[in-house]
């Protein structure tokens, strides 16, 4: 696991106050394309956070995987279910959805689909999210490519999720 300090790793120094304003934020996006905005990275939070926030169409679901950080999910709109730790939770807009660090977990998004903010602590998880997007761009996003990345981030993908409830 990589040892994470809030700061600058070279000098110490505590990261600078900034403003993420609405609509604003570094593009992002999913291996299966929903787009993102990074509102929040790990090189302007010191390391201490990862914030992207996404719309995602109905039905969309992710794959189940783990990684080495702590993930939340608080729902804006819409409903989600989640599978977390062998358990199926279901969250509407104002929920939140603790993952601890290695859970296995994934989600899909409700019939009407849903928005969310998904936090990374600590930060730089939402790099994964930055390069899939650049890589797509390119017209590089390869499966090669997607091992590299799960790799980079110490994402391990375990599979499709179980049949919901």
């Amino acid at each position: 696991m990589r040892e994470h300090r809030i700061g600058d790793p070279a000098t110490g120094a505590p990261p600078a106050p900034f403003l993420s304003a609405a609509g604003q934020g570094e593009r992002a996006a999913t291996p299966q394309g929903t787009g993102m905005l990074i509102k929040a990275s790990s090189e302007l939070t010191g390391g201490a956070i990862g914030l992207l926030e996404s719309a995602d169409p109905p039905g969309s679901a992710t794959v189940l995987h783990s990684h080495e950080v702590a993930e939340l999910w608080y729902i804006l709109d819409g409903a989600y279910d989640y599978y977390v730790a062998e358990r199926w939770l279901a969250a509407e807009a104002g929920a939140v959805v603790f993952v601890p660090p290695r859970a296995p977990h994934g989600f899909v998004a409700g019939p009407e689909g849903g928005r969310k903010l998904t936090i990374f602590v600590p930060g730089g998880t939402e790099g994964y999210f930055r390069d899939i997007h650049r890589a797509s761009e390119a017209g590089e996003l390869t499966n090669e490519i997607m091992r590299a990345l799960d790799t980079t981030y110490d994402l391990t993908t375990m599979g499709p999720l179980p049949p919901l409830r």
